[in-house]
């Protein structure tokens, strides 16, 4: 009975604090969100209720890419102010090492497959050090053995050296971490002999 009483209760103000944040910083590029009923969201957010009418969904990002099939866009949407002639010569080269645009040419795309999820995710740590420190994030999905990455620059809108640059650490970062062909990436299920 003790246990009920106790997840009865009321949450801590900090516990409240921290999930009233959260909800602030939501971003709906996340892979799934799921919103919870407002009865499990009562004690946590009253204003949160006020302004929506919560019941429980599942909702999918605006964009999302598998290593199945990517979209490509056939002409590259570069941002205003940018050097289009170096920026298409990058653009090749990197191109050549299998990125490709996406399905509106604003950005840069490529899936990396590893042996091991620790080796993916190892990827997923240089890549994010290099992004903090130049200020440029990417949309990353890890799977077991392998990374969807995507790079495109939101303010300006379009493609933009950034996007290049960052491609071409992934791809020193890949090669760090021991990237492999799609056909030798980790898979689930039972382990190969």
């Amino acid at each position: 009975m003790n246990t009920v009483v106790k997840a009865l209760q009321p949450p801590s103000r900090l516990l409240a604090l921290n999930f009233r944040q959260s909800i602030r910083h939501y971003h709906p590029a996340s892979a799934f969100t799921v919103v919870s009923s407002s009865h499990t969201l009562r004690s946590a957010s009253s204003s949160l209720r006020k302004s929506t009418a919560l019941s429980p969904t599942l909702t999918r990002p605006a964009r999302t890419f598998s290593h199945g099939s990517l979209k490509m866009a056939s002409e590259p949407q570069f941002a205003e102010g940018v050097d289009t002639t170096q920026l298409e010569k990058d653009l090749n080269a990197i191109q050549q090492q299998g990125w490709a645009l996406d399905d509106d040419g604003t950005g840069v795309q490529k899936t990396y497959f590893f042996k091991t999820y620790f080796k993916a995710v190892s990827f997923v740590n240089v890549v994010a050090s290099q992004s903090a420190a130049t200020k440029h994030h990417p949309t990353m999905t890890v799977r077991i053995g392998s990374v969807d990455i995507h790079w495109t620059t939101h303010h300006p809108r379009g493609l933009t050296e950034k996007d290049i640059s960052m491609a071409q650490h992934c791809e020193e970062a890949a090669e760090l971490m021991g990237a492999v062909e799609p056909d030798q990436g980790k898979k689930c299920g039972p382990s190969r002999a």
